[in-house]
């Protein structure tokens, strides 16, 4: 696990550094409404309390949304303002503190066609996904959630069964992740055993966006498929050289959340989010 982390969390950090370089060039596409989402996942079925969680964002129109990483948002300003701190004082060495594991993924929906960009090292990769329509039960059962009334729905995205809880009085077919396709947003969804789960925390409907990312794909993606693009990362893990990236900086202090010493137990991905392609 030690070794792991000596090889991943640098490459985070790296990759946090590069994504500020990245500029979105392409045309802005204003979303009118943000739904925020707290995500948790079991990926390990046999330490069922080990949660690992996330806060992302959904950004949409009425007919384009981005699904992206909060936490990645913050985490990266956060690195930049300690970078810059750093360069500032012109200090070689850099305490980065504790850095969380974070979605690399943006997903974005037009009409319901997905399109996922992965934001890696110095490139961003756009990956079209097949057409993967939920055929979604809609049941009479309600609740209310943040004020909203929501009527549940079933179905299988990705070979799960999902229960979702959607508001028509906010009436745009999007949720989080992929959970899309319904005739309204979707505010609650979680997997039959509840190992996964999506929570939507806030809904703003006004307000000033424009910090926001566009719903729009950035137009400087390299188009690739998912299975190029599991290979690319394959052959960089593989051979993967600290030494050919020139920061200027030395990262003397990284810590990952959970990494504290002693005997732990192994920890295996036994329970992904996604069983199908």
């Amino acid at each position: 696990m030690n070794s792991y982390l000596k090889f991943i969390l640098p490459l985070l950090f790296l990759g946090a550094l590069f994504s500020f370089k990245y500029k979105d060039t392409s045309p802005k596409d204003s979303p009118r409404t943000i739904a925020y989402y707290h995500f948790y996942h079991i990926k390990d079925s046999t330490q069922t309390g080990k949660l690992y969680s996330e806060d992302f964002i959904l950004a949409f129109n009425g007919k384009k949304s981005i699904y992206s990483s909060q936490t990645r948002i913050k985490q990266d300003s956060t690195v930049q303002a300690i970078l810059a701190a750093a360069e500032a004082k012109n200090n070689d060495v850099v305490d980065m503190g504790t850095y969380l594991p974070v979605t690399e993924d943006d997903i974005y929906n037009e009409n319901g066609k997905l399109s996922i960009v992965k934001n890696t090292l110095q490139q961003c990769y756009l990956i079209t996904e097949n057409p993967d329509k939920i055929d979604w039960k809609i049941d009479s059962e309600t609740k209310d959630l943040l004020g909203y009334t929501c009527q549940k729905a079933t179905g299988i995205c990705k070979g799960r069964k999902y229960t979702a809880w959607f508001t028509t009085d906010i009436p745009a077919s999007f949720g989080p992740w992929k959970l899309n396709g319904l005739p309204g947003l979707v505010l609650e969804a979680y997997d039959d055993r509840h190992f996964i789960k999506f929570t939507c925390t806030k809904v703003v409907n006004q307000g000033n966006f424009q910090n926001v990312k566009s719903i729009n794909i950035p137009q400087d993606v390299i188009k690739t498929t998912a299975k190029e693009y599991e290979q690319m990362k394959n052959a960089q893990a593989n051979g993967f050289d600290m030494g050919s990236f020139d920061t200027g900086v030395t990262v003397d202090k990284v810590t990952s959340v959970g990494g504290n010493p002693g005997p732990k137990r192994k920890f295996t991905i036994n329970y992904p989010l996604e069983l199908t392609d």
